[in-house]
């Protein structure tokens, strides 16, 4: 099983398929980019993405794209679709392994994980960066671990050259704050009293992936010089959490191991969860939902220790996430663990494409440009209406077209 793993990590290409577009999913891939437009706009980020669509890469992108624009679940679509197919014995291999697999429990990832983390000095998570489950249930677990005293957060898409503390919270800050979960972890964990670390140092652009790492994992590992007792919590992509070397690449907590001789506790989020990481862990993922249900985010166990099902020795901790499912026509995690509060937005607009939350102190700071709503989507239910999930609190709700022009603003308040 190691063996295919290690095979299929290396296949990543295209795989055909057709996507069960939305109406408004559908003018977006249809409407003509105008190199006039102003790239940073969520809209034009989507409709120039559908414009090549065949690598895993380009993939990867729409994906990503189109999940910071609020349609989480076509994100979700194109991005298990996004791998090649492997040869049959991969596909028989998953289904004998299933077969065979021994009897297992399934426990709540989130209480497991904080016990775990209660007396650990660093803790490690991952994430895919178009599979935003991940973000959001890393988003409901941060007030947890401030609560075990956790006082240091590093994000992987903070800028170095922007300071995190004192700004109001804007998409200049780093390349994925402007997704608006992205966002939100920065504001609750400035609200909590997080001091945020960004991602290596002001040379980053021009370092390699290896001393990258390096320089993340020297900043880490500063941290317990200075400051012996501390507690730090992290967010990385992919494997710059895994502990140990991958080929020639030398991840990041495999350094910071290294440099402080402290064991960080290592959560892998991006291989059991829809669309996985890699076609094998794709196919094991849907095939294992066919044999156990998956209802919360989960850890399996065999006995009483903590298992991988995918025999991935890289992480401490693999969790399972359950499908995505809808609500509203949106994905349901979007509701952030029951924080934020389904919103029906009535379209009063006959131009209207595309409507956006933003915070209403963060509107008298900085213009929309800079922006990062709270929550944004171009899709409607089958009321006819647009549904955001807010958090208590006061909004300004921008209503726009297709071409990101503003048709109307008005204030909103939610209970």
């Amino acid at each position: 099983m190691k063996c295919i793993l290690s095979l299929v990590l290396l296949v990543l290409i295209g795989v055909s398929g057709t996507a069960q577009l939305s109406s408004a999913a559908r003018k977006l891939q249809e409407y003509r980019v105008d190199s006039s437009e102003q790239e940073q706009q969520y809209l034009h980020s989507v409709a120039a993405a559908f414009k090549t669509v065949e690598s895993t890469q380009e993939k990867f992108q729409l994906a990503r794209q189109l999940a910071f624009a609020g349609d989480h679940l076509l994100a979700d679509y194109y991005l298990k679709n996004s791998y090649d197919s492997m040869m049959k014995e991969g596909y028989k291999d998953v289904r004998r392994y299933l077969d065979t697999m021994g009897k297992l429990q399934l426990q709540d990832a989130r209480s497991w994980i904080l016990n775990r983390a209660a007396t650990e000095k660093i803790v490690m998570f991952n994430e895919n960066g178009a599979q935003l489950q991940q973000r959001a249930f890393f988003y409901s677990l941060l007030e947890d671990f401030y609560q075990l005293g956790f006082r240091y957060l590093s994000l992987y898409w903070l800028n170095p050259l922007a300071d995190p503390h004192k700004k109001t919270v804007n998409r200049f800050m780093g390349y994925q704050v402007a997704d608006p979960l992205a966002a939100e972890i920065i504001r609750k964990a400035r609200a909590l009293g997080y001091t945020l670390i960004p991602q290596g140092d002001t040379g980053i652009t021009k370092r390699t992936a290896n001393v990258q790492d390096a320089v993340q994992a020297t900043k880490l590992a500063g941290i317990f010089q200075r400051e012996p007792g501390a507690r730090v919590l992290v967010l990385d992509e992919q494997a710059h959490i895994a502990e140990k070397p991958i080929g020639d690449f030398t991840p990041m907590a495999t350094v910071f191991y290294r440099l402080s001789g402290i064991n960080p506790l290592t959560i892998d989020q991006t291989e059991l969860c829809s669309g996985s990481s890699f076609e094998y862990g794709r196919y094991f993922y849907d095939e294992m939902l066919k044999k156990i249900p998956v209802e919360q985010v989960s850890i399996a166990l065999s006995g009483k220790q903590p298992v991988s099902l995918l025999e991935n020795d890289q992480y401490d901790l693999q969790v399972i996430f359950p499908q995505p499912k809808a609500i509203r026509n949106r994905a349901s995690f979007l509701t952030l663990s029951g924080k934020r509060k389904e919103v029906a937005i009535q379209p009063a607009q006959r131009e209207l494409f595309f409507v956006q939350a933003y915070y209403a102190d963060e509107v008298l700071k900085l213009p929309y440009v800079s922006l990062v709503p709270a929550d944004q989507t171009y899709l409607t239910d089958r009321d006819g209406y647009y549904w955001l999930f807010l958090q208590p609190g006061k909004y300004k709700l921008v209503y726009r077209d297709i071409q990101y022009n503003i048709l109307a603003e008005k204030d909103w308040q939610v209970e």
